[in-house]
């Protein structure tokens, strides 16, 4: 098989950096993971990508040319046409080569695969939340993804963050809690304000004190009120997102499609019964929740496909299906 007609698609963020390459029929040839994605920009963080990124491609053709037709990445963080995209790009070349390459936000590519490069809207809450829309003129539209401090409101850091808040105010109230009970035993013992001091002192990592979210929902699933309302303000947010590129897009239908993608959903009806309350609510527009059909990081194969064979044909899209188990 001649190296030129792979594709190759990249899907890297906070949770991990995974890889796929494909040929012009869908048929999965290689796949590799590897470490999280993140402060590309940072000193080392170009160095930091290149590891990563080898590793995944180590694991996916071990012994092949690294030599692609299209190449699809989305990283979380990324801007078209910012210094970021600048920095992957340079990075990339050092790496492989690609007759086409194109990188996008890690959002980008898990829209494409939630719904097989068809029009609507990915709702991500993930470590962070974002929503992103797509429609049938290609035209897209974001909402949320302005990161831990200014936004990520319903992702996994966003309600750690916010429950750490919660507590702490009825801390000062003098007010006690299951929920600072919960922040104190998850943390092995240490106290909820030397938990705060200590994440400023950049002691805990983001990825890890997001690591209570499941717990803060088992609570919440238990009739706690604290954490019960912090799921109910979580999925309100996120509601409001997918109705707000909603709103920023022409649509064929009043139907519009969503997905939800990433581990805050697995939560269920905690975090999707006040989104699909707040979607209700929405006068224009119906909105129909679909399941994710493929991973993030097959749909970035499946757009670097498309970047230069047009798009996928219905065979294609089925071969890519029903290896869904990756």
């Amino acid at each position: 098989m001649e190296s030129s007609s792979l594709f190759l698609g990249f899907d890297g963020g906070r949770s991990g950096t995974r890889c796929v390459v494909i040929n012009e029929r869908g048929e999965i040839i290689g796949q590799g993971e590897a470490g999280k994605t993140d402060f590309v920009l940072a000193p080392g963080g170009k160095n930091k990508l290149k590891v990563t990124l080898t590793s995944a491609l180590q694991q996916a053709l071990p012994n092949h040319s690294w030599r692609f037709r299209s190449a699809f990445l989305g990283l979380s963080g990324v801007i078209k046409g910012g210094a970021l995209e600048a920095a992957v790009r340079s990075v990339c070349e050092d790496i492989f080569m690609a007759d086409h390459l194109e990188i996008d936000t890690d959002a980008f590519v898990a829209l494409a695969g939630a719904l097989k490069l068809q029009p609507g809207i990915v709702l991500i809450a993930g470590s962070g939340s974002i929503a992103l829309g797509i429609n049938h003129k290609g035209e897209t539209a974001r909402s949320g993804g302005w990161g831990y401090l200014f936004g990520d409101e319903g992702g996994g850091f966003g309600i750690a963050r916010d429950g750490l808040k919660l507590v702490l105010q009825s801390m000062d109230m003098g007010k006690p809690s299951r929920l600072a009970e919960l922040y104190r035993d998850f943390f092995g013992g240490t106290q909820p304000g030397q938990l705060a001091r200590d994440f400023y002192a950049g002691k805990i990592e983001r990825d890890t004190f997001a690591t209570i979210t499941p717990q803060i929902a088992a609570l919440a699933k238990s009739g706690d009120p604290d954490a019960s309302g912090l799921f109910e303000r979580s999925g309100k947010a996120l509601g409001l997102n997918v109705a707000a590129v909603a709103e920023k897009l022409d649509w064929p239908s009043d139907v519009i499609h969503w997905a939800p993608v990433g581990g805050v959903f697995k939560s269920e009806s905690l975090i999707l019964d006040p989104i699909h309350r707040v979607l209700g609510e929405h006068s224009t527009y119906q909105f129909a929740c679909t399941p994710p059909k493929l991973p993030p990081v097959v749909g970035a194969a499946l757009l670097a496909l498309q970047k230069v064979a047009g798009p996928p044909s219905v065979s294609v899209i089925m071969n890519l299906t029903e290896r869904r188990e990756m």
